[in-house]
């Protein structure tokens, strides 16, 4: 009995890292077609990325396929991550206080990767992490009720709406009309300022970067997929996953069908009021649009969860998936070290390559990048417990340093 429950949790670990190195990949694929950059451009350098047509038809399959869609299952792992962990303990004040500092050294390893790359995500990760110790008693119903009004983006939706019925004529989009000095002030600082410059530069969009994310909804998204992966954890979902096919069926089923939906409703719309020659105002277009591109992205992450889920229990597949296991089991190294090759690349601290290369190029060298990634992994994994930041992480969680080295490696070298 003891065999098969550790079987069943092996099994469980083990696709949980496959979702987490798969969604890895995609990150990366973003980033660098990105450049790096995380943020609206000057006029000027606009379209930086795009030096020809291959370019164009890269930066376009990353944003319907990739962008908005990865970050998603991060997140949803994050969850359900705090669950295996809580699931582990007795959910007393002990198992709270030590959380809680494992956010707040997490907040500081985010803050630190702030400065060097403006699109961190672990310093939101860490604060919006209080929200899961808030709400990891509430009832199963109520839990999943606030997970899905936060991941359709509701609180958006009735500030947008709100926007609308009062149909102000000056409304903006705060991110879409920035002063265009301070926008080529950071692109020219990113490109050819120092390495102090950069650290100020990002220093000075930290809060910008959370006022964007609650413009956005995603800080809304986020928690409510936090909440989301909780919930999971807890109705098993990921525990005998091949009881679950008919589950995982029906979300890819509906997921496809809304996909096809949000499409036809967009031509529909957008196209028929254009057709009738009615303008619609901004606030609509905000409110509408947006959460169509909403829906779409979770519809996306659904797809891609479930597909993998359900191609993982075919050994075939699972044979191949199981390549992206020791990135995704060391996804915090993983994710660090893919920021620390773009700026490298980019950024004039090292070769200052931004805007000197096409999407196309940047996509090519995301992929080399990935698979030099999940060699390093394999052979780091073989030889040590965890990756270098997890065991960072862990031993400033306990402050005291853990062993790093796998326990025979350590009898081999006392032998």
């Amino acid at each position: 009995m003891v065999i098969n429950n550790l079987e069943q949790q092996s099994k469980r670990i083990e696709v949980i890292d496959v979702l987490r190195g798969f969604t890895l990949f995609g990150i990366i694929l973003v980033h660098m077609t990105e450049q790096y950059y995380a943020g609206q451009p000057p006029e000027q350098f606009a379209n930086f990325g795009s030096k020809s047509l291959i370019d164009g038809i890269v930066s376009g399959f990353v944003a319907i396929f990739i962008q908005g869609k990865f970050y998603m299952i991060f997140s949803f792992l994050f969850g359900l991550s705090f669950y295996l962990q809580l699931s582990k303990s007795d959910g007393s004040l002990r198992f709270v206080t030590h959380f809680f500092w494992r956010l707040l050294i997490l907040f500081g390893i985010g803050f630190i990767h702030h400065l060097h790359y403006r699109g961190d995500i672990l310093t939101i990760y860490a604060m919006l992490g209080l929200g899961l110790l808030l709400s990891y008693r509430l009832p199963d119903k109520y839990l999943l009720i606030l997970a899905l009004l936060l991941v359709l983006n509701v609180p958006s939706v009735i500030v947008r709406l709100i926007d609308v019925i009062v149909a102000s004529p000056n409304w903006q989009n705060p991110f879409q009309n920035v002063d265009q000095d301070s926008l080529l002030a950071y692109f020219n600082t990113v490109k050819s300022g120092t390495y102090f410059e950069i650290l100020k530069a990002n220093l000075a969009e930290f809060l910008p970067k959370f006022e964007f994310q609650i413009f956005y909804g995603r800080i809304y998204i986020t928690m409510g997929l936090f909440l989301l992966g909780l919930y999971a954890g807890r109705k098993n979902v990921f525990d005998k996953i091949e009881l679950q096919k008919p589950l995982f069926k029906k979300l890819l089923k509906v997921s496809l069908w809304t996909l096809l939906g949000c499409v036809l409703f967009s031509l529909a719309f957008f196209g028929g009021a254009q057709a009738l020659g009615i303008k619609l105002s901004n606030q609509t277009q905000w409110l509408v649009g947006g959460g169509v591109f909403d829906i779409f992205n979770a519809v996306f992450a659904t797809i891609y969860t479930t597909g993998i889920l359900l191609l993982f229990q075919k050994d075939k597949w699972k044979s191949r998936l199981m390549h992206f296991y020791a990135v995704g089991r060391m996804g915090l190294t993983t994710y660090l070290t893919q920021t620390f090759f773009g700026i490298m690349i980019f950024f004039s601290m090292g070769f200052g390559l931004l805007g000197e290369i096409g999407s196309g190029v940047a996509f090519v060298i995301a992929i080399g990048l990935f698979i030099i990634q999940i060699q390093f992994s394999k052979f780091w994994l073989a030889r040590f417990q965890y990756g270098i930041f997890e065991w960072l992480w862990r031993s400033l969680t306990y402050l005291k340093i853990q062993p790093l080295k796998k326990k025979s490696d350590l009898k081999l070298e006392s032998a």
